[in-house]
């Protein structure tokens, strides 16, 4: 009778050290799957996409696209689109994003770090309830309409004139948009060193508000002349339409 209670309870020992057995292994199995399933892709998408040409003095012209999210007002600024200067960054910015906000993601992808996210900000000044006011009231005192409007790309532009002194002159052609245009304006004014073309700026915040959108800029210098003519710089908005454009901010993880 002893002998056959203790190989019962050798017996049901066993069964409890087999059982915790499998439930390590299914564990560790548990653990190898969660630790090997792939991350979810994550995707910045974008909906817009505004196509800017910049011709300088010397006759020159620039390209560069910009996106934009028109649900959520987030502008995309994609190295490969945008035509982005990189002085002494090698595999450096890839992707930068601007918010509504003044907040901008600077995306980067390093040898050393991995993938990394830094944020930047613009001065809140630019976004101050008031702002809009304040720079109509400036564009009133130099700009005066022409009576000339135009409709293009699903915008209503309005042309506007201003002496830049005796026959010089500047036209501007402005359209009214539902989202806000500063995080385009404002890119070249963060402690980057990726920039937009600027031999002729875009950032116009100290003139048009935050839902105004430059459609055309041109400048004419009769003081100055190119090849006999004056001189002459434009920005010009070459296309505003439907893209389908992302990017895989997949792990990426802020700084």
């Amino acid at each position: 009778m002893k002998k056959r209670f203790i190989a019962i309870a050798g017996l049901v020992g066993l069964i409890g050290l087999s059982s915790q057995n499998s439930q390590r292994l299914q564990a560790q199995t548990l653990a190898m799957v969660t630790k090997n399933r792939p991350e979810a892709i994550e995707k910045l998408v974008f909906d817009r996409i505004l196509v800017y040409e910049q011709t300088d003095y010397n006759g020159s012209v620039v390209r560069y696209q910009v996106l934009l999210n028109s649900k959520t007002g987030q502008f995309g600024f994609d190295r490969k689109l945008a035509n982005l200067s990189f002085p002494g960054v090698v595999g450096g910015y890839t992707f930068v994003t601007g918010q509504p906000d003044g907040s901008y993601r600077v995306y980067v992808a390093d040898k050393y770090e991995g993938k990394v996210i830094m944020r930047y900000n613009v001065g809140k000044s630019f976004y101050a309830p008031n702002r809009a006011e304040s720079c109509h009231s400036r564009f009133q005192k130099r700009y005066r309409p022409t009576g000339r409007e135009g409709s293009q790309y699903g915008l209503t532009a309005t042309e506007y004139k201003a002496s830049l002194g005796r026959q010089d002159t500047e036209w501007l052609w402005v359209a009214e948009v539902p989202f806000n245009s500063y995080p385009l304006y404002l890119f070249n004014e963060i402690a980057l060193e990726a920039k937009l073309p600027d031999a002729h700026s875009i950032n116009f915040t100290s003139s048009l508000g935050p839902n105004e959108l430059l459609v055309q800029s041109k400048k004419e210098y009769f003081s100055e002349k190119v090849n006999g003519k004056p001189a002459t710089s434009t920005l010009k908005l070459i296309f505003f339409g439907p893209t389908n454009h992302s990017f895989d901010v997949t792990g990426y993880k802020f700084k």
